[in-house]
């Protein structure tokens, strides 16, 4: 179970250091950022994953992607206005990881209508 759970966070790294590199989050940002996922990663692994972590998740990725905005529009606001932001790999890892997260919950939880409107709703 760890291992799969190494695994994922392996695969976010690019997108760490590309938030890192945009000046979005500081490095101890981005170490809390890793601690709270790998405490989600293991509670989705466990043998039966409940719902409220999963619903848990979800908030906080679709939370931080609200910070990661905000932070990114006063970037904007500094710099000069004809400047446009460059599409990166951060801005499409947070989508591919709520919805494989949604994914997974609305296989484990096939009949859960709450589950699943907010997955409609929300991403």
């Amino acid at each position: 179970m760890a291992d799969v759970v190494q695994l994922r966070l392996e695969r976010m790294a690019e997108e760490l250091e590309d938030l890192s590199k945009q000046g979005l989050f500081s490095r101890a940002e981005l170490d809390s950022i890793v601690r709270n996922r790998r405490e989600f990663e293991f509670c989705l692994k466990r043998p039966s994953p409940l719902k409220s972590d999963i619903l848990a998740y979800i908030d906080y990725e679709q939370n931080l992607d609200l910070l990661r905005q905000l932070r990114r529009r006063t970037i904007l606001g500094q710099m000069k206005r004809n400047r446009k932001w460059k599409k990166s790999i951060s801005d499409w890892a947070k989508v591919k990881r709520i919805l494989g997260v949604f994914k997974m919950g609305t296989l484990r939880f096939k009949g859960d209508l709450e589950l699943r409107f907010k997955g409609d709703l929300e991403v």
